[in-house]
């Protein structure tokens, strides 16, 4: 496969991906989407590494707790998701900031010239 044709498979891949997110993107969605990264540095020979989601920004939810009694001789507590997740407006800025990052890799076309 000519490297043209995987260029355009992977970033076909990318585009599937930022056009129809998942509903929440957790440890399985940032996965794939680093599996993505992965193959677009591949095809394209780019460091795409700050493009990726830092482990510090996956966190786990809040799914349930309990109420402290009326006695108060129990907490409250919080019950957290078993999976961490990350914040969707996160991984929409690393994905524009790839886009842009491959726009400005583009050479500019150039400017049609009036007169002489």
């Amino acid at each position: 496969m000519d490297s043209t044709h995987e260029q355009s498979l992977v970033w076909a891949r990318f585009e599937a991906l930022r056009i129809h997110p998942p509903p929440s993107w957790d440890e399985d969605a940032i996965s794939q989407f680093h599996e993505i990264v992965t193959a677009l540095e591949e095809a394209y020979t780019a460091d795409l590494s700050s493009f990726r989601v830092p482990d510090a920004e996956m966190k786990r939810r809040t799914v349930g707790g309990s109420r402290p009694s009326h006695s108060g001789r129990f907490q409250a507590r919080k019950q957290m998701s078993s999976k961490r997740y990350c914040d969707g407006q996160f991984v929409r800025r690393q994905m524009d900031g790839i886009v842009l990052y491959f726009r400005n890799l583009q050479p500019s076309p150039e400017r049609k010239k009036l007169g002489f």
